[in-house]
């Protein structure tokens, strides 16, 4: 999310004993269940994607690509009956509630009006066609044959969380957005045109953002006065978008996948942290020091350094979040997301404390 500023997951290896390919069996006649029928319905339940004794099936999370579904109707076929439908589903009423939340500079005013920005005219938007297509490939197909991705978003949450919400597969808004219950991913976005896995790995940290803010809601951009207002909102972020860059972390290692994003070539270099570290508290310290000064454009403009260019609060949150794991273990790591941002900070400058502490010892 921007601020307006597999492991054989494709396919199934199959085994050879004695001559006999059990790949070529039916897997209820091994004793697994019946496979399920294939249904491009929408939404679809996690519950209904795994085994009933699957701890996954007590997760109340739906998966929807209808608006994608639609967006490519429509731009194949324009019909202003398509997009009033659009405009009246769940995803439409999700993209407004977090542009009017984070301010996005997109029409505000209406479900209909952010719709018609995001489709028209048609022809403007042929090129990101084929994006959405591979995209919805992908959510419809491969994710949903083996959803247990989840749980690397669930790994990284406390005990006992629960999804109550849905994740949309969407088109033309940011890469992918979460606000209440329900995230949301931009099928047309040209990075997942460029590198299709990167869907499922966007999945998981849109989902963590959701359990995150089951604990901490976010605040209202429009809101933010005052330059502590601006480090509050730094504190949250941190900890909000650094979380959720680490959730993903272990798949894209196994899966080879971490010199696709720019975020994660970055936390593999580790003199670049240290300089985005150093960056990263240069910036906190100058918010700190104005207190409860008027945010102006020098007070922005850290919100701007640590949103973009360098990423700070993406990049310097996860290495936060890994080396707190690092040094206490990720049930201290899960304990802070309970706790909130300005506990995570502190644990973080408490090990900071003690490394240097070490060091200087004879």
């Amino acid at each position: 999310m921007k601020f307006p500023l597999v492991v054989n997951m494709w396919g199934n290896p199959v085994r050879c004993i004695a001559g006999i390919v059990f790949a070529l069996l039916p897997a209820w006649f091994l004793g697994a269940e019946p496979p399920r029928e294939p249904s491009n319905r929408q939404p679809t339940a996690l519950r209904d994607l795994v085994s009933a004794k699957d701890e996954l099936a007590a997760q109340e999370l739906l998966f929807d690509a209808s608006f994608a579904q639609l967006a490519l109707a429509y731009l194949k076929a324009p019909d202003p009956a398509v997009l009033e439908q659009l405009a009246k589903s769940p995803a439409a009423a999700h993209l407004l509630s977090h542009a009017r939340n984070f301010d996005y500079d997109v029409p505000k005013d209406s479900p209909a009006a952010l719709v018609s920005h995001l489709l028209t005219p048609p022809g403007k938007h042929q090129d990101e066609m084929q994006a959405c297509e591979k995209s919805l490939g992908l959510f419809t197909g491969p994710m949903m044959d083996d959803p247990h991705w989840v749980w690397d978003t669930l790994r990284y949450l406390p005990q006992g969380f629960r999804f109550h919400g849905t994740l949309f597969l969407t088109f033309g808004y940011d890469i992918g957005v979460a606000f209440g219950p329900t995230a949301s991913l931009n099928c047309a976005h040209p990075h997942f045109k460029e590198h299709p896995r990167e869907l499922v790995y966007y999945a998981i940290h849109e989902l963590h953002h959701v359990g995150f803010m089951s604990y901490h809601p976010p605040p209202k951009l429009s809101e933010l006065k005052t330059c502590s207002d601006l480090l509050s909102l730094v504190e949250y972020s941190t900890q909000l978008e650094g979380m959720a860059v680490y959730a993903a972390y272990p798949r894209r290692r196994d899966e080879h996948a971490l010199a696709d994003d720019g975020d994660y070539v970055a936390l593999e270099d580790e003199q670049r942290m240290r300089s985005a570290e150093r960056s990263y508290f240069e910036d906190l310290n100058y918010l700190k020091g104005r207190g409860k000064q008027t945010a102006d454009a020098d007070a922005w403009a850290v919100i701007q350094r640590m949103s973009s260019g360098e990423r700070l609060w993406y990049r310097v949150g996860a290495r936060m979040a890994q080396r707190i794991e690092q040094a206490s273990g990720r049930s201290r790591l899960l304990d802070l997301v309970k706790s909130g941002p300005a506990s995570f900070l502190e644990a973080y400058q408490a090990l900071q404390r003690s490394e240097a502490s070490k060091q200087d010892r004879p």
